[in-house]
């Protein structure tokens, strides 16, 4: 299994969060870390991706991606993993809209869910790799008007998410933006667009993610 574990692309935990404390006034038992690697790290909207899951040491293990929706907004719920060898695989749902989603792990349903800011699914378009980033969410609106639309900024604002966008909003911020395209200057040539930033990891850099006519 070598040479098919090295194409895996490793999101290795810095430091997991678990939903069970431990009790006592002795040191609390050293737990093992599960190692999470998704193959690939990054798709399109509608691509196939796999998780694989080592050291993890119950006997049961399922996987689900935190703010992963349909179409109408609900919620896609959790994968029962297969055992591969002494680690544990299984498809990742396709969420219906772009972003980056946690991918959270249990034992069961009603077991604690075992997490980490490090293990991240991007769902960019095929472009996003060559954008640059942003340290705020509104540099990267303001550099699509400018680089997309070839536009001014005429006024810019945060717009409330649909409640049917379960996505974290730690990472997704949407904003309408109004603008003028070159040469057309005035509020009757006013054009708008309601523009995606998505922050790069919990504590990245801000890109877009994309740019819609409605919310």
């Amino acid at each position: 299994m070598g040479a098919k574990r090295c194409a895996w692309v490793g999101l290795v935990a810095g430091g997991v969060l678990a939903g069970a404390g431990t009790g006592g006034t002795a040191a609390p038992p050293v737990t093992l870390t599960p190692h999470v690697s998704l193959q690939p790290a990054i798709v399109v909207l509608g691509g196939h991706a796999t998780v694989l899951v080592a050291g993890w040491r119950e006997g049961h293990l399922e996987v689900s991606l935190s703010g992963a929706t349909d179409r109408a907004g609900r919620l896609l719920g959790w994968r029962v993993a297969r055992r591969q060898g002494e680690a544990w695989v299984v498809d990742l749902p396709r969420p219906a809209l772009r972003g980056i989603y946690p991918v959270l792990l249990r034992e069961r349903a009603g077991a604690p869910v075992t997490r980490s800011t490090s293990w991240l699914l991007r769902i960019f378009r095929p472009q996003a790799a060559n954008e640059p980033t942003f340290t705020t969410p509104q540099a990267a609106v303001r550099w699509w008007v400018q680089t997309d639309r070839h536009a001014k900024v005429a006024a810019l604002k945060r717009w409330q998410r649909s409640d049917l966008d379960k996505r974290d909003p730690k990472l997704h911020r949407l904003f309408v933006v109004a603008f003028n395209l070159r040469g057309r200057p005035g509020i009757a040539n006013r054009l708008g667009r309601f523009v995606t930033a998505v922050r790069d990891g919990y504590h990245g850099p801000w890109r877009l993610l994309e740019a819609n006519v409605q919310p």
